[in-house]
């Protein structure tokens, strides 16, 4: 059976399949990933995901988040050790809006610029945006042909698999009484009858590109790397955010507060 969860983190609907539109803010080097992510992520049978177009019109290095939708952007984020990151924000358990930064910093140069890597980074960061962990967080054992698995190698690492599919499944086997996703206008600023309100613009909005933006450590990967924070918002409200950190960089070493 299939157990990566993150938490209990899930977009609430009132039924499946969940209708999720995926925004973006890319440069055509990240289309072709992004295309193959968001066709194998629909095959689940509880996700129908619509891609939006592939420049929403916001601020690749902010990617603002978007409320009922989740938002990916690639841009120069600078060498601070991530090749990518996934944030979302959660009312509770619901998962109201989500982001997945891409770094070019290091997917512009090797041994980070091939089809597989960003394949790869891509199909994880967007499966963290639906409410999907990690099945294995060890960089050096066998790949199980997951991009839900960490790998230092990720050729057979670009697709979700089974289990993947299994967890999903489990996550939206319930049904909720409100819907956290919905369709959005795309000019952040006009609130469309029967739909969610587009969140206010800010800070907390933005999922930041460094540990201080992040808050609090609350898991660690295989290495002792914090890879999982999340920052209180107040009121329930919550960002957390999962981090692929690249070979060889990010924090030696660390403790978390919390599961």
């Amino acid at each position: 059976m299939a157990n990566h969860s993150w938490g209990s983190y899930h977009w609430a609907r009132t039924s499946n399949p969940l209708n999720l539109k995926l925004e973006r803010q890319l440069t055509s080097t990240w289309v072709p990933s992004f295309t193959q992510a968001e066709a194998d992520w629909e095959q689940s049978t509880v996700l129908s995901l619509t891609p939006g177009s592939q420049n929403v019109g916001v601020d690749p290095k902010k990617c603002t988040a978007i409320a009922g939708k989740v938002l990916v952007c690639n841009s120069a984020y600078g060498k601070r050790g991530w090749l990518g990151i996934a944030t979302i924000w959660a009312n509770g358990d619901h998962i109201t809006k989500a982001t997945t930064k891409l770094n070019d910093s290091y997917h512009n140069a090797a041994p980070y610029n091939t089809t597989e890597w960003r394949n790869f980074v891509t199909c994880q960061e967007i499966g963290h945006d639906f409410g999907l962990a990690h099945q294995d967080e060890n960089f050096n054992n066998p790949n199980l042909g997951s991009c839900m698995d960490y790998t230092n190698s990720p050729a057979s690492n670009q697709h979700p698999n089974s289990h993947d599919y299994q967890e999903l499944t489990s996550i939206y086997s319930h049904t909720d009484s409100t819907n956290t996703a919905a369709a959005q206008t795309t000019d952040f600023g006009v609130r469309v009858p029967g739909q969610a309100p587009i969140a206010p613009r800010g800070l907390n909005e933005e999922a930041g590109d460094s540990p201080a933006e992040w808050g609090r450590v609350i898991g660690n990967d295989g290495l002792g790397r914090p890879n999982l924070y999340v920052q209180d918002l107040g009121g329930g409200h919550r960002k957390i955010t999962h981090v692929l950190w690249a070979i060889g960089e990010g924090p030696k070493g660390g403790h978390h507060d919390e599961h």
